[in-house]
C-alpha cells in the first residue's frame, strides 16, 4: 500500500474524528483537514445557519464539492457525519484514500454531544431527543459507513490506543 495515501475518518457526529485526526496528522506528519471546518470558514456561517437558511441539499452540495478537492495523498481528513449520503462522496472514499469508520456505541455518542461546546454550531435533524435522533441516524447510516471503509475502528477506550489501531491497519491493508 502507498503510505502516503491519505486516511478518512468517517462517522457520526461526535465520534471523534476530529480530534483522533489532528493526532493522527500530527503523528504522519500529514495535513489536517475538517470538512466542516473547511464549511463554516468558507461559508461564514455555522452549519446550522446555513441549513436554516438553505437547506440539507445545499448544504450536502457544498460539503460534496470541498470533499472532492481534498488531498488524496499526505493528509488526514475529518469527514462530516453526513458525506457517505451521496453516492459520489463514498465512490471517491473508497477509491482515493484509506477510510476509517469510527463505530462508536450511541450512548457513548450523546454523553460526548452533551458536553460538546459546539453543540448549537450543529444543526439538529429532528425534534426527537438528542438520543433517539442518534439512534435513528445510525442505524439509517451504518450500512454506507460500514460499505465505505476500508477499517471499522470499534475501540474506543483511549485516543493513543485508537490512533495506533488505525496507524497498524493502515501500514499492512492493501
Amino acid at each position: 500500500m502507498n503510505t502516503t495515501k491519505s486516511i478518512a475518518l468517517i462517522g457520526l457526529r461526535g465520534s471523534g474524528k476530529t480530534s483522533l485526526g489532528t493526532l493522527l496528522a500530527q503523528k504522519l506528519n500529514f495535513t489536517f483537514f475538517d470538512t466542516d471546518e473547511i464549511f463554516v470558514q468558507q461559508e461564514k456561517q455555522s452549519i446550522a445557519e446555513y441549513v436554516a437558511r438553505f437547506g440539507w441539499e445545499c448544504f450536502r452540495d457544498k460539503e460534496e464539492q470541498i470533499l472532492l478537492r481534498l488531498p488524496t495523498e499526505n493528509a488526514v481528513l475529518s469527514c462530516g457525519g453526513g458525506i457517505i449520503l451521496r453516492e459520489k462522496n463514498r465512490v471517491f472514499l473508497k477509491q482515493s484514500v484509506f477510510t476509517v469508520f469510527l463505530d462508536i456505541p450511541v450512548d457513548e455518542l450523546v454523553k460526548r454531544l452533551e458536553k460538546d461546546a459546539k453543540k448549537e454550531q450543529r444543526p439538529a435533524f429532528t425534534a426527537k431527543s438528542l438520543a433517539e435522533e442518534m439512534q435513528e441516524l445510525y442505524m439509517t447510516r451504518k450500512t454506507f459507513y460500514e460499505d465505505t471503509c476500508q477499517y471499522k475502528m470499534t475501540q474506543y477506550t483511549d485516543m493513543a490506543s485508537e490512533m495506533q489501531l488505525i496507524l497498524k491497519q493502515y501500514h499492512t491493508m492493501g
